[in-house]
């Protein structure tokens, strides 16, 4: 773009003014700004990826990162996750529900 600037204004006497001011505007137009994006709502919790111990997988399966809504101060609602064994690939799908605390879980 600067270049097409520099040769526009070279050209001397080919160009209005009128044509100028357009260029020059369009130039220096601000940049649109991205709109702000809202703040989750306050009872939705983020829980990271994680790695809990399960039977038969020694080292754990891999629950990923998913957002959990507080239905009380000891209880959420865990959405439906799929739950993957690292080593094998083998996933399968754990229930949505009502559960405790993340961190007092021994399950998805």
């Amino acid at each position: 773009m600067g270049a097409l600037v520099l040769v526009l204004l070279t050209a001397g006497t080919a160009m209005s003014g009128s044509a100028l001011d357009q260029l020059r505007g369009a130039v220096t137009r601000p940049v649109p700004v991205v709109p702000r994006r809202d703040a989750p709502r306050p009872d939705m919790v983020w829980v990271p990826d994680r790695y809990i111990p399960a039977p038969g997988a020694p080292q754990g399966v891999h629950v990923p990162a998913h957002w959990e809504r507080r239905t009380s101060e000891r209880e959420f609602y865990v959405p439906p996750l799929m739950v993957c064994e690292p080593t094998t690939g083998v996933c399968q799908t754990s229930p949505a529900g009502v559960r405790g605390p993340v961190e007092s879980r021994t399950g998805p």
